[in-house]
């Protein structure tokens, strides 16, 4: 991972400059040897290194080694098209990306046809036509890309360098002098009785037609056609020995020197200085690389540098303390003033150093232009500034800030406010009475209006009197606040407005209060960090964001306020809280103070391009193996159920420091969103469930959001969970089922047949029970008939009594009549003896004899019949039909029929209910 050092720009010969912002990479951060012999860029934007432990690449993100066969160290590198070349000790070639997105290397060596020299080391590259060319301090060795083959050229003593220019090489020669390779013929440029021995360290296209020569050790030169003549600017040469230069389109030369660091010169402007431990790890610069976006990348003795050159920022770092904490700034003509906790600087526009003014030491708390005149408010009262000096024009209790109001300055101290006409500054300026906190925060609305914040009890509008002697109404509280430091009440776009850390409230005036509803406040999505606000000169309103600085400004064309931000990490604009400040010292050039100095930008920002956002690396393990890599071209990658931790790689090569990109990542099918942004480029998903996946992830540089890179990925099913195993699993489902069936089967046959046989054994108890039942019911019936033909006999014998008994009493009257009254007589026994009603108390008598209880059971249930229905129950419980009946009752068969149907009703019978059975169930 990248990891910046912080930003440190003290040098020892220019106290206190603004620099570009500076990033180190020691040894522990690229994991790899201390020294860097050259630096190349390749066409992805990547950066590589040769290290003593091998070649170094980095892609914004991750650092990698990558080893040459004979682990020796790497003393060249060039990336060229899509290959990077190297030279190492006894051996050189190229690397290229595979499938999987690593490097892997090819020696040419084998490809010469002259062995090499013992111990030969390769020290520079450079590439013309289809040319790659490597030089060792003996020979130039010339690879065609086309071919494959390797030319040879011999020089007579040392090759010290090797330059590529204006579509030639260039390599000095030891004691013979700087030679030219040039459409395949070899020429000597200068003579070394022209160079004298000078080593040359760089050659660079210069004005008309020249070359600008770079030497070891005396300076500057110039080459045109075969003249030699010394270049001078102010300055320089400087007692140093060179070891390596770049020089730029825009007159900038930069030189690395053995000990004594890294120097910068713009051959054109003033623009120059120097860095040196611990502005950089180490003073030995032992290579220099600008890459594409006009960055500058210095191989060290003891790691790397990466200087933003091109940077919209300026940074400066006071660590030694000779400062302080920055408060306030102003621009003021040629001058930049800085109030800190120490004091009043000053630094003009030529000199860029800042020094105390005199007198001022002490807590700076802000610096206020008034009239044309400059004012610093300060804990021991006010002074004038004037140019590089201050007039202590007030010596009392501190002031925080000091206005314009009316005719004269309105102060706000620690205590109170006092006001000072403007020709009075000889006298001490009065207080206001009946207003005596701590005035930090003052907005002036009109002549007799002002608005004071305070941090621990809110907002005032207080109302002053002609004379600018008291404050009318004491207690005018608008606010009543007690969250502490950061709070700010502010003028914008005419309007009056207090803002928290959360919150951002507008005045109405109305109603006398302030309101949450408001454009301002509606338009800022970002947290901020404190409710201080900024309204500069330019009507730019600002803000402290966690991870940027917000601003918001008029739209002149649509008349709505627009909102912008500025990423600037809260690192370098560290203050106590409730300190925040911002000012304008140019035209939208701003300048941000912090507890170790300051940073000034500019917007727009003049940031590099965003770069494309691509997946470096693909590496897949189980919880119990390492990691291994996959191809990163193909259309998805298939990973057994084993392999479900998935690590992946990715980087935008983009090398700014305050503007780092970030990234955002989700795998789509089991993510449940994008994850929240992180300067990390890689992102680790461990126990993946089988399915299929796409991870994708974005970049995010300079408030912009990159194209989504992707890449798709499955997890196989566990082996228990594949059609295979369903297939088994239904199988030996199915064979468990046959088998059960069978178990079951014979256990119920068992069952069954057991059943059977208890079923027939009780059947045939039953069969029996039921037989002795019928038996017994039977014998029952039979002895019920035999009562009832007892009972019929009993009757028979009855009736055969009392006819016989009538028949014997007729023969008597027969045997003694004598006349017709006896005659008579025997007519009346006889009528007597067939009278209805005796017969029927005869039959009554022998029917209950017989049947016992029937008549008065019938008479109970139906309490309604007569004598005559009783008589007819009776002959029908003897089942006697109609026919049979009415002889006995003397009447015809149609009156029986007739008595028959009058009972059914009496006895309320359904009419499918039979008059027999009925009367026989009692």
């Amino acid at each position: 991972m990248r990891l910046l050092a912080f930003f440190i720009f003290f040098s020892y010969n220019l106290f206190a400059q603004e620099l570009p912002p500076i990033t180190n990479f020691d040894p522990g951060i690229y994991n790899a040897g201390n020294q860097n012999w050259m630096i190349s860029q390749g066409s992805n934007n990547h950066i590589f290194i040769a290290n003593n432990l091998g070649l170094l690449s980095f892609n914004g993100q991750q650092w990698n080694l990558h080893r040459v066969p004979n682990a020796s160290a790497v003393r060249s590198v060039l990336a060229h098209d899509d290959r990077i070349y190297t030279g190492s000790y006894m051996d050189f070639g190229f690397w290229k990306h595979n499938k999987k997105g690593e490097l892997t290397y090819t020696s040419l060596t084998n490809l010469s046809k002259e062995a090499l020299l013992d111990g030969e080391q390769f020290w520079h590259i450079a590439a013309l036509e289809e040319y790659i060319v490597f030089q060792s301090l003996r020979r130039l060795y010339s690879y065609n890309k086309k071919t494959g083959q390797i030319s040879t050229i011999a020089a007579s003593d040392i090759i010290s360098n090797l330059f590529s220019l204006n579509n030639k090489l260039y390599y000095q020669v030891a004691d013979d002098g700087l030679y030219v390779i040039d459409n395949g013929l070899i020429e000597r440029v200068i003579t070394n009785s022209k160079i004298k021995d000078k080593p040359i360290v760089g050659l660079f296209p210069f004005e008309e037609n020249k070359i600008l020569a770079v030497t070891r050790d005396d300076g500057l030169f110039t080459i045109e056609g075969n003249n030699w003549k010394p270049y001078k600017f102010e300055n320089y040469p400087i007692d140093e020995s060179i070891f390596t230069a770049q020089f730029l389109e825009d007159k900038t030369l930069i030189l690395g020197s053995i000990g004594n660091g890294l120097h910068v010169y713009n051959l054109e402007t003033s623009l120059n200085y120097q860095l040196l431990q611990p502005v950089i790890n180490n003073n030995t610069v032992l290579s220099i690389m600008v890459d594409k976006a006009g960055n500058i990348w210095g191989g060290l003795d003891n790691g790397l540098v990466l200087i933003n050159r091109k940077s919209p920022f300026r940074l400066f770092t006071d660590i030694y303390g000779k400062v302080g904490t920055v408060y306030s700034s102003y621009k003021f003509q040629d001058y930049l003033y800085l109030g800190t906790n120490q004091g009043l600087y000053v630094s003009s526009d030529t000199s860029k150093n800042y020094e105390l003014i005199s007198g001022t030491s002490g807590q700076v708390w802000s610096i206020n232009e008034i009239g044309g005149k400059l004012f610093a408010g300060h804990d021991r009262g006010v002074f004038a500034i004037q140019g590089i000096k201050a007039t202590h024009i007030f010596d009392g209790p501190g002031v925080w800030e000091i206005k314009e109001f009316k005719d004269g300055l309105l102060q706000g101290h620690y205590d109170g406010i006092s006001f000072w006409e403007d020709d009075k500054f000889d006298e001490d300026p009065e207080y206001l009475a009946n207003f005596d906190l701590s005035s930090r925060n003052l907005v002036v609305e009109n002549d007799s209006v002002i608005w004071v914040g305070h941090d621990h009890k809110g907002i005032f509008r207080l109302e002053i009197d002609t004379e600018v002697r008291e404050v009318q109404d004491e207690e005018n509280y608008i606010v009543s606040y007690q969250g502490g430091m950061g709070l700010k009440v502010f003028e914008f776009n005419d309007s009056i407005y207090y803002s928290t850390e959360d919150e951002i409230y507008k005045y109405n005036p109305s109603k006398n209060k302030f309101i949450q509803e408001n454009n301002l406040s509606t338009l800022i999505k970002e947290p901020r960090i404190t409710g201080i606000s900024e309204v500069l000169p330019d009507n730019t309103w600002w803000g402290f964001g966690k991870e940027n600085l917000i601003y918001a400004t008029r739209d002149a064309f649509q008349d709505r306020l627009s909102i912008k931000s500025v990423r600037i990490p809260i690192e370098y604009r560290t203050i106590s809280k409730g300190f925040e400040n911002i000012s304008l010292i140019n035209e939208r050039e701003y300048l941000v103070g912090s507890n170790l100095g300051y940073t000034i930008f500019s917007t727009p920002l003049g940031l590099p391009d965003m770069e494309k956002l691509s997946i470096n690396k693909v590496s897949t393990a189980s919880l119990e193996n390492k990691f291994n890599s996959h191809e990163l071209q193909i259309e998805e990658l298939e990973l057994p159920n084993s392999i479900n931790n998935i690590n992946f790689e990715f980087s935008m090569p983009v090398y700014s420091k305050l503007t780092e990109p970030v990234y955002s990542y989700r795998i789509k099918g089991y993510s449940t969103g994008w994850s929240d942004w992180q300067a990390e480029g890689n992102a680790t998903f461990e126990n993946l469930p089988s399915g299929d996946y796409v991870f994708e992830v974005r970049g995010k540089y300079n408030n912009k959001l990159s194209d989504i890179a992707s890449y798709a990925f499955s997890i196989a099913l566990p082996w228990y969970a594949t059609t295979t195993a369903i297939i088994i699993y239904v199988l030996l489902f199915l064979l468990l089922i046959f088998i059960l069936h069978k178990i079951y089967t014979g256990y119920f046959r068992k069952q069954q047949n057991r059943l059977v046989e208890r079923n027939r054994k009780q059947l045939e108890i039953k069969q029996l029970e039921s037989q002795q039942e019928i038996i017994t019911l039977q014998n029952q019936k039979l002895e019920s008939d035999m009562e009832s033909k007892n009972r019929e006999l009993a009757a028979s014998t009855m009736n055969l009594i009392k006819k016989n008994e009538f028949l014997n009493e007729l023969k008597k009257k027969l045997s003694s009549a004598n006349s017709d009254a006896d005659i008579q007589t025997v007519i009346s026994v006889i009528n007597k003896n067939i009278a209805e009603k005796d017969n029927w108390k005869l039959f009554k008598e022998a029917f209950d004899n017989a049947d016992k209880d029937f008549l008065q059971s019938v008479k109970e249930a139906h309490p309604n019949l007569t004598s005559n229905d009783l008589k007819l129950c009776a002959y029908l419980r003897l089942n006697l039909s109609s026919k049979e009946i009415a002889p006995l009752l003397n009447i015809s068969v149609r009156s029986v029929e007739i008595k028959r149907y009058r009972l059914r009703k009496k006895m309320e019978l359904d009419h499918d209910q039979g008059l027999v059975e009925y009367i026989l169930k009692f």
